[in-house]
């Protein structure tokens, strides 16, 4: 193995870890020869890098915000994405914001939320994995089908 070859699963893995659509999209181009078990190994690792990371980076800013910040009785603006986003985590609760991260929106984002709004519970950072596992096999199969 290459430093060529090193470089791009490491390129391939931040990808993952930010990204997870466009890695999926990159590993399913017909020009790649990935089997699908290292296309599911590669988004399963870089998933989860990539929830780790931004899930106790995120908790970490959040703390320092509440200690910067103390809590000012104002008026809230809410954006329309806003709103959507309190509608999702209100409707589908930390399952569905676990399910939408990887493909809808990114996985920063996604744990950030997590983050903010489920970090008390017991099984978040759990149901957020398991949201990238569903993704990483399920998407890959679309290989298999053309």
């Amino acid at each position: 193995m290459g430093i060529a070859e090193i470089l791009e699963i490491f390129g391939l893995l931040l990808i993952a870890a930010t990204k997870f659509a466009v890695a999926v999209g990159i590993l399913l181009l017909p020009a790649t020869d990935y089997s699908y078990v290292e296309i599911v190994s590669t988004l399963l690792t870089g998933g989860f890098i990539g929830i780790f990371f931004f899930y106790f980076f995120s908790n970490w800013v959040n703390k320092i915000i509440g200690k910067l910040f103390k809590k000012k009785k104002k008026k809230k603006v809410f954006s329309k994405k806003i709103r959507r986003f309190i509608h999702i985590k209100n409707k589908y609760g930390i399952v569905g914001i676990s399910l939408i991260t990887p493909i809808i929106i990114s996985i920063p984002v996604g744990s950030f939320i997590a983050s903010r709004f489920f970090s008390k519970k017991k099984y978040t950072l759990i149901i957020m994995l398991a949201g990238v596992v569903f993704w990483s096999i399920l998407l890959p199969l679309l290989k298999l089908t053309y």
